[in-house]
């Protein structure tokens, strides 16, 4: 069984000679972590004491590793001996360093809190430099907004690096032809994420879904139909459509994979006569699986990732940058017809004919999905470069007026890069002259500090903006 909890652990430090427990300084931190705990699903393992000296240090530090903790705060509970860090340092991967602020701003100084924090951020990156030990600092109380939000922040984070650290992606025949910007070495996922991968062919998938149970099949296709505003497609497209999404089924469970690349064309029109775009959509919205198209395993990392980490129903999905509208200042971000219909809110979802396969003939392929995004904030994500850049944008679906190209998609504006403004023909500059892998995982709401933080703390870099220029830019070298 994967072990996806995330586990934190909680302990004080500070001289005798301080008034950490006069403020109840451990009281209040352990009851505020509780509840947080509660609401955001993690373990929580608190020493209920103030740690003074180096050998309770040492023996806190030994209970703590036993129980194989992921993430460590360390507060200073006022000030606190340097000669308390070392062994604590040592018990979680990653460190939060957290002081609160003085209840009294004159007379006898009672905390000096921050001191500490500053005094260990310090030894951890001259003394223990080698070590390497990653930390996040915190200033002010658990109950009070700005820490409160900080340290969602990373908790969420820690629960995405987590389940990615033990995730399985099935990847299904391949990248689609031409498609090399998207290969990867799968040794350089492991390292960074931890996710591993399993190989299947699309004749594997076709042979599932022709032995699929007429029955299922059939409740499959009521139900799609049911939840459609319309359905153009053929009967074939959709039966065969439906036992795709219930060979895939099958496939995840008893392989255990968190998420799907499956290549979509051209083996499934070879070896199926479809386009398996609804299964797809089906897979993220009833499901909540991430399943990236065109076989994009990058792409299925960052879905998987996002997932991971958003309280919202329902599972991410992957796009185009397709065209710019610079009168409504919006891009068009839009794929075949592959979104989960939650995107779309009261805006139904269609089954049509395949939107560009066969188009040209008398030949047709079902199943893709129609849908126009609902106006909504989203965050648009990809773990590119061999997974050591993550592009993190966010971005408003809007109404511009214009229904946009067939398929699911919407029309994106307001764009911020790592959290700041940037003009539209800039990202397109930023996209084009860095060599972006052209897909982007697109997620509801806004998840970028959650995607800062783990990039941070896996040692990833993010996407640097290149702003337009009339002359040759190099990979953003000469900006």
């Amino acid at each position: 069984m994967k072990d996806r909890r995330l586990k934190v652990g909680y302990v004080g430090v500070a001289f005798g000679s301080y008034y950490a427990d006069e403020h109840d300084q451990y009281g209040r931190a352990i009851d505020g972590l509780g509840r947080l705990a509660d609401e955001m699903d993690f373990d929580l393992v608190a020493i209920d004491s103030g740690i003074e000296d180096l050998e309770a240090a040492r023996e806190v530090a030994a209970r703590l590793s036993s129980e194989r903790i992921d993430f460590l705060m360390l507060q200073a509970a006022a000030c606190a001996s340097g000669e308390l860090l070392e062994p604590l340092a040592q018990v979680a991967p990653r460190l939060g360093l957290w002081a609160t602020p003085e209840p009294v701003l004159e007379g006898s100084i009672q905390l000096h809190s921050l001191v500490s924090i500053n005094h260990y951020a310090s030894i951890i990156r001259r003394y223990l430099r080698e070590r390497g030990t990653p930390f996040k600092w915190f200033y002010g109380h658990i109950d009070e907004p700005d820490t409160d939000r900080r340290l969602r922040v990373t908790i969420s984070a820690l629960q995405g690096i987590k389940t990615m650290a033990s995730a399985r992606i099935g990847w299904i025949g391949g990248i689609s032809p031409g498609f090399y910007n998207m290969q990867f070495e799968e040794a350089n996922l492991r390292a960074r994420f931890g996710t591993t991968i399993g190989h299947h062919t699309i004749a594997e998938i076709v042979e599932r879904a022709r032995a699929v149970d007429d029955r299922e099949a059939v409740s499959v296709v009521g139900h799609a139909t049911r939840i459609a505003t319309e359905v153009t497609a053929p009967s074939l497209g959709m039966d065969r459509n439906a036992r795709i999404y219930l060979a895939l089924g099958q496939l995840i469970e008893s392989e255990g994979y968190d998420a799907l690349a499956v290549q979509c064309w051209p083996s499934f029109q070879d070896d199926f006569h479809v386009a398996p775009c609804m299964a797809y959509s089906l897979l993220g919205s009833e499901d909540g699986l991430a399943v990236s198209c065109e076989g994009d395993v990058p792409g299925a990392v960052s879905m998987l990732l996002m997932n991971a980490m958003s309280p919202v129903h329902g599972s991410s999905t992957l796009l185009d940058l397709t065209t710019v509208d610079f009168e409504a200042d919006a891009a068009l971000l839009w794929h075949c017809g592959v979104s989960p219909r939650h995107f779309g809110g009261e805006n139904g979802i269609r089954w049509v004919d395949h939107v560009t396969l066969g188009r040209k003939s008398d030949v047709r392929y079902g199943v893709s999905g129609d849908l126009r995004f609902a106006p909504q904030n989203t965050t648009i994500a990809y773990a590119g470069d061999e997974f050591s850049e993550m592009f993190i944008a966010t971005a408003e679906v809007v109404e511009t007026g214009r229904a946009g190209f067939d398929g699911t998609r919407g029309w994106f504006s307001h764009f911020r890069l790592n959290g700041e403004p940037i003009e539209l023909i800039d990202l397109v500059n930023t996209s084009v002259v860095q060599g972006h892998e052209h897909h982007f995982a697109v997620a509801q709401g806004d998840l970028s500090s959650e995607l800062a933080e783990v990039a941070a703390w896996l040692g990833m870099r993010t996407t640097r903006p290149v702003p337009m220029r009339d002359y040759l830019q190099v990979d953003g070298l000469n900006t």
